[in-house]
């Protein structure tokens, strides 16, 4: 019995999955259509030590997070590409330290709109 024929996750996905498109079985192309560089609130999942977001509000919308597709850190910065539901972007949280007090804050940003075009995998 193979890996893909015991998970049922993986039978989903190549079968079009909830996502309308094989998330398994595609590359994901991302253009960058829009910088942008304006404040946005987030939603983290509760508990353990890397909190994964769960979806941003920009202004009064709410973009649910489908899957994290990279993360890149830098000193007091860290950088997110979002699968969403309303499609794909970049997000940049950056720390900055009071000199006087040494308390952190933290502060989330939405840098770029990207468009995501599925790609198929070709059998080898």
């Amino acid at each position: 019995m193979t890996p893909e024929a015991r998970s049922d996750r993986g039978a989903s996905a190549r079968a079009g999955g909830p996502r309308g498109w094989a998330a398994r079985d595609a590359y994901l192309l991302l253009i960058e259509r829009r910088v942008v560089c304006e404040p946005v609130a987030v939603e983290l999942e509760a508990g353990g030590g890397r909190p994964r977001p769960v979806g941003f509000w920009r202004g009064t919308t709410f973009h649910r997070v489908i899957r994290v597709l990279e993360r890149r850190t830098e000193i007091g910065t860290a950088y997110m590409r979002l699968l969403t539901d309303r499609g794909c972007c970049d997000l940049r949280r950056v720390t900055t330290v009071d000199p006087w007090t040494w308390r952190s804050e933290s502060r989330w940003e939405l840098i770029a709109e990207l468009t995501a075009m599925p790609l198929a995998r070709h059998a080898q």
